[in-house]
């Protein structure tokens, strides 16, 4: 789900991409410009996960 608000897990926190994309904004704005992503307990395919960060996060970010 694109909209999933935050919900917390072991070691951090699940989202949907929408969330996930103002999160990382807001780090940007503050001057953070490195980040992890632990896929390790990710519901969907890696695959899909990663081609999904990969069109609908990365061209918001030009770093």
């Amino acid at each position: 789900m694109p909209h999933a608000p935050p919900q917390p897990i072991h070691l951090g926190f699940r989202l949907g991409v929408n969330h996930l994309r103002d999160y990382l904004k807001l780090r940007e704005e503050i001057g953070v410009n490195h980040v992890a992503l632990n896929l390790r307990f990710n519901r969907t395919d890696i695959d899909t996960t990663l081609k999904r960060l990969a069109d609908e996060i990365l061209p918001d970010f030009n770093g």
